[in-house]
């Protein structure tokens, strides 16, 4: 098996034309330092100008010159956005007309839906939880159950908040675009993208994963250990469905250069290009336009150039794309290794560097050290009304952070997660926020805490309350990359939690749930959702009535409201507030079943049976066979023969993979991890042998 790591080195070229060995080499240099910041595996970026254009890539394992395809991910939103802003300008779409208009069979289980817009899907302020995941991620299967079911899904959902209100990124949306294309125009939507879009542009290498996954150039899917998986489908082509090579996307970008209208008039640009909140900014919102995550950002603005870009997240694959418009510069970066953060580091300083190189910019990303906060060390007693309990909602999901300010010299923040505890201690600075200390306070001696050191990037934090009543945590963090840049970000991250209301008797009820796991049943078997199958409950102690619902896809904190519901419940007007779900368990004949307002379902785990040497054969039917590994065959392995469509995954008893078999060239010869679970998922009557 080829390394991962390896191909990361080997097969690189460099190409372009007027492209001068200063800014190959400046650039090769930031791509090094990309590799070790943690962006490994195989990686395309291109900067594509007016007459000057410059490639890096991969060359594909058969050893022709074409470039690798990836899944582009969430970058395929500025497609779906581009799709619909053709349409409108041909008159045929309304952007301030309700979706209804044109998805007559669009509804949902609350009555606001009927105000949701076109232009609202398209700058994520419609108020859905976020993404119905049923059928999204697929390894080697082309299924369009996500497709033809979102209808469906969406039917039994309701809103997080009221359209309009704020932006809260929203995969669904997207998706709602992709079928209003198809219902407008009578196309597939990917033979409306391919023709209108792609081929305009120049783009020879886009498609979705009905045309693309068994390329020979599709890049590899590896994971961060090096094993080789089988190829990922990804079916929401309207979100995050669209694969490309890195020159395709960024030829696409280059037709958003200020005086392009190869597919769109530059008014039609400018209205993606406007923020939602233009006309009342608000620097904790999102700033996103119609299908950009980004239409200014400051470090650029301040030297008069306008800087577009958005980014791109699957399983595997990764990506960003930015554009310049009026300095005509579009950098894509793909990777199946990182993140779109690293992707996204390298693009902008790729962009960067031309700028530099042509005498555009002054370095805007250069490597800073901390800003001169000056430390206050006694708290006024006003902010006494910030004490409490908070919820937050950061890169693992949600947690508890309990709040206080000892003595008034400092404020302690004492993360509640669903596993872990952790805190942090913060200063109050003389601009009225707290930045976060070097080291946790052990002791309140006055003249020892006053030795204590601001971070050197620190986490800024502050507390702003809504007309309605609602106190937030605002937040305020700069990243650094030595030797690339840094990334600024403001939101609010946090809200105020207010007691649960909720009876003793039904809390008792949910009580009997804490600590369980719950197993994933209603995916097919060529889902990537059983990497991550298992779903545990948590009650936190400190705030009774509430409970973290951790998935494979994030923890989520619920408010408990019956016997059988805890539903999403936070108002952060932020994208921390996106992907929400509602719970909803159910006492059956054989245990608890578990439906998430996502699309997905779950099965107690006491419903597993026992995989012992008695059983020598498992017959599949509709939905997953669970089984927990018994002693008398812990840590031995079972020899299986197994339909080819059949999947066989084995879980440790933390509730990680250990063997699937969609690696490639899978051994038949699985192990039995002692206190673990294996699943059986294929096509009913087909039958799974054990030796």
């Amino acid at each position: 098996m080829e390394n991962r790591r390896d191909m990361s080195k080997k097969g690189m070229k460099l190409i372009g034309n007027k492209t001068g060995n200063k800014i190959r080499n400046r650039i090769r240099t930031k791509i090094e330092k990309i590799a070790l910041a943690g962006a490994l595996g195989v990686l395309g970026a291109l900067y594509f100008g007016t007459d000057t254009a410059f490639a890096m890539e991969e060359k594909v394992p058969s050893g022709n010159d074409s470039e690798l395809v990836y899944c582009i991910g969430s970058v395929s939103k500025v497609y779906s956005t581009t799709a619909v802003m053709q349409l409108v300008e041909e008159g045929k779409v309304d952007l301030d007309a309700p979706v209804t208009d044109y998805i007559p069979d669009f509804r949902m289980a609350d009555e606001r839906y009927r105000q949701i817009t076109v232009r609202m899907l398209m700058n994520h302020t419609a108020g859905f939880m976020g993404t119905t995941w049923n059928g999204i991620f697929l390894y080697g299967d082309i299924k369009m159950e996500h497709h033809d079911t979102l209808l469906k899904e969406l039917a039994g959902q309701r809103l997080k908040a009221d359209p309009g209100k704020y932006a809260a990124y929203c995969n669904d949306g997207f998706d709602l675009l992709e079928i209003l294309v198809e219902r407008v125009t009578g196309m597939t939507y990917i033979d409306y993208v391919t023709s209108k879009i792609a081929a305009p542009t120049g783009g020879k290498n886009t498609g979705n994963a009905m045309n693309m996954w068994n390329r020979p150039d599709m890049v590899k899917g590896y994971t961060a250990d090096n094993l080789l998986y089988d190829t990922g489908c990804i079916m929401c082509q309207g979100a995050g469905g669209i694969y490309a090579t890195a020159s395709d996307v960024a030829k696409f970008g280059a037709s958003f250069f200020t005086g392009n209208e190869t597919i769109l008039s530059q008014k039609a640009k400018e209205k993606m290009q406007t923020p939602w909140n233009a006309s009342q900014p608000n620097p904790y919102m999102d700033g996103c336009g119609l299908g950009w995550d980004t239409v200014s950002e400051e470090a650029y603005e301040k030297q008069g150039i306008t800087v577009l870009g958005k980014g791109g997240d699957v399983i595997m694959n990764h990506a960003y794309l930015c554009v310049a418009p009026d300095e005509k510069i579009s950098v894509s970066v793909l990777s199946n290794g990182g993140s779109s953060a690293c992707d996204e580091f390298l693009a902008k300083a790729i962009m960067d560097v031309i700028l530099e190189e042509e005498g555009l910019l002054a370095e805007v990303n250069a490597d800073e050290k901390n800003e001169n906060l000056e430390p206050v060390w006694e708290i006024p007693s006003a902010y006494d009304a910030y004490e409490g309990y908070y919820v937050s909602n950061g890169e693992t999901g949600s947690e508890i952070n309990k709040i206080s300010f000892p003595d008034h010299l400092y404020m302690h923040v004492e993360t509640i997660g669903a596993t872990r505890r952790s805190s942090t201690d913060y200063v109050l600075t003389s601009e009225g926020n707290f930045a976060s200390l070097v080291e946790e306070m052990e002791e309140l001696n006055p003249e020892k805490v006053k030795e204590n050191r601001i971070d050197l990037n620190p986490m800024i934090l502050g507390f702003e309350t809504s007309k309605e009543g609602k106190t937030y945590i605002t937040c305020n963090r700069k990243t650094f990359l030595a030797g690339l840049g840094r990334s600024e970000h403001n939101t609010y991250v946090g809200e105020r939690l207010e007691a649960s209301k909720v009876s003793d008797t039904i809390l008792e009820q949910w009580n009997d749930l804490s600590e369980s796991e719950f197993l994933l049943v209603n995916e097919p078997a060529s889902s990537q959702f059983y990497d991550s199958a298992i779903v545990r409950m948590y009650l936190p102690k400190e705030v009774p009535g509430y409970v973290f619902c951790c998935t494979g896809m994030g923890t989520r904190l619920l408010k408990i409201v019956d016997e059988t519901n805890a539903v999403t419940f936070t108002t952060i007007p932020s994208s921390i507030n996106r992907d929400m779900i509602d719970a909803t368990i159910e006492k059956t004949a054989t245990g608890y079943s578990m439906d998430l307002s996502n699309g997905l379902k779950f099965i107690s785990s006491d419903q597993a049976k026992v995989l012992d040497t008695k059983v020598g054969e498992v017959e599949l039917e509709d939905g997953a066979k669970w089984f927990v590994i018994d002693d008398t065959i812990a840590n031995d392995t079972i020899h299986m023969d197994r339909p080819g469509n059949a999947t066989v995954n084995v879980y440790s008893k933390y509730g990680d993979v250990v063997y699937t078999s969609h690696v490639m060239d899978a051994s038949e010869d699985v192990p039995m991890p002692k206190g673990g679970k294996v699943v059986f998922i294929g096509e009913k009557g087909d039958k799974v042998t054990l030796q």
